[in-house]
């Protein structure tokens, strides 16, 4: 995966973990592409784990800041998410021939994509306005 300017949320913060969230992505598609060995796909699992959480945070921040109408529904996304990670995490420790490295990485790259370019571009007319709707030009 590659950031493109498309995935922009228009706040430097957010689009910086934006592109954390794909190089962490990358480092896992490679860590399992080149079969390094359970202990360094299992630590690039739980770094995936540990920014999901950490941007999931800075970005229910900001929303909440900005009086975003939809926080609710996206922070329960937010929760999904969390919980489709840990799970992979804890297959992974338990049993890593069951995971499905190709479906994993299918799975990530979908969801980064549609999260950025669906649910998230809901939430950038607020950032980028400090939380005010843009004023309708007459």
């Amino acid at each position: 995966m590659t950031w493109r300017d498309e995935y922009s949320v228009h706040h430097a913060t957010l689009d910086f973990d934006h592109q954390m969230l794909i190089n962490i992505i990358n480092q896992l598609f490679d860590a399992m592409a080149e079969k390094q060995g359970h202990e360094v796909v299992g630590r690039t699992i739980e770094s995936l784990e540990r920014y999901v959480q950490v941007h999931f945070a800075r970005e229910e921040k900001v929303m909440r800041e900005c009086n975003y109408p939809d926080f609710g529904p996206h922070a329960e996304g937010h929760r999904e998410i969390e919980r489709t990670v840990a799970d992979i995490r804890s297959l992974w420790e338990r049993a890593p021939e069951e995971v499905n490295c190709a479906e994993v990485m299918r799975f990530l790259k979908t969801w980064l994509v549609n999260h950025i370019l669906k649910t998230d571009m809901k939430y950038a007319p607020y950032v980028e306005h400090e939380g005010r709707l843009p004023e309708v030009v007459e």
